[in-house]
């Protein structure tokens, strides 16, 4: 009989309905095969004091000091001997009074299981123009529907909802290199499809109902573009332009040289014009693109500057 773990990275996080909801689950759908653990990424005391459970299936660790999302998700290898872990970030909501016993029975009828994406979604209710850049972004490039996915099952990995076999994460984990916020969910998708690690989907989703102000979501797209670059730079990956396609863009229009140089060199000088537009609220997706694309010039300057 296998045996699974909830994981729960979270920092500065209130997850107490969360972890109520999922242990109401595991008491209605489980007979000692699934767990709850939760890795505190060094939160502040407010936060540490909220989120305390006497619940024995709940298992908390605060981590001494802030590691960053990809090495606290290996560290969950650490807290738990189980066979799959199942990982969903602090700030979801359970969508389905079924969760778990939807991942339960697919774990039945399918115990060769590999990688398992349940994936997550924003509601459809715009928030106030302070937030609705990551909230466009999200919905219209991000939250992918379950038919999607099973058309196109390694593309737009992320790690909010997916269970993993415990000896594929094991033999596959995240790179520890990458401290700041982005693509680490794009590197570990692009090594499972490397090396030919099936990954599954299921029509299983969370909500995901924190969304950033605008300005904090240019702020971690920079932190995100940092990742991708130097992803590019150190990984083979051939398929890492194809999945991202600013990323492929950038690249065509550099190699090509000429006006297209002219074309990025204006685009990275519009940079701060273009996030003005943005923290607005009001700029349609295609403005953001166009940023991203000239900060990635400016980043890939810098970095290219920085080797001299």
């Amino acid at each position: 009989m296998w045996t699974l773990s909830v994981c729960i990275p979270l920092y500065n996080t209130d997850v107490r309905a969360l972890v109520a909801e999922l242990c109401s689950q595991i008491d209605s759908t489980s007979s000692g095969q699934i767990d709850l653990i939760l890795l505190d990424d060094a939160s502040i005391p407010h936060f540490q004091a909220l989120n305390q459970f006497a619940n024995p299936r709940v298992k908390l660790a605060v981590l001494p000091q802030n590691v960053g999302r990809a090495k606290i998700r290996n560290a969950f290898l650490r807290h738990t001997n189980a066979d799959y872990l199942l990982f969903i970030d602090g700030d979801s909501t359970i969508k389905s009074r079924t969760f778990l016993a939807d991942y339960k029975n697919y774990l039945d009828m399918h115990p060769a299981t590999k990688v398992l994406v349940g994936a997550s979604c924003y509601q459809q209710n715009a928030p106030a123009f302070s937030r609705r850049l990551r909230w466009k972004y999200s919905t219209k490039r991000e939250s992918l529907s379950f038919s999607v996915r099973k058309e196109n099952p390694t593309h737009g990995f992320k790690t909010n909802n997916f269970l993993v076999a415990r000896k594929i994460l094991e033999q596959n984990p995240f790179d520890e290199n990458l401290v700041g916020y982005g693509h680490e969910d794009t590197l570990f998708g692009l090594q499972l499809q490397q090396n030919q690690i099936p990954i599954e989907h299921l029509d299983n989703p969370v909500w995901n109902l924190h969304i950033d102000t605008n300005r904090v979501f240019i702020q971690k797209t920079d932190q995100a573009l940092r990742n991708l670059l130097w992803i590019h730079a150190n990984y083979n990956l051939k398929s890492l332009d194809l999945q991202s396609r600013l990323l492929q863009q950038y690249f065509i229009w550099k190699k090509r040289g000429g006006v297209f140089l002219i074309l990025l060199k204006s685009l990275s000088l519009a940079t701060l014009f273009l996030k003005g537009l943005l923290l607005t609220g009001l700029s349609p997706i295609f403005i953001f693109d166009v940023y991203r694309l000239g900060r990635l010039s400016q980043l890939d300057k810098n970095a290219s500057n920085n080797l001299r």
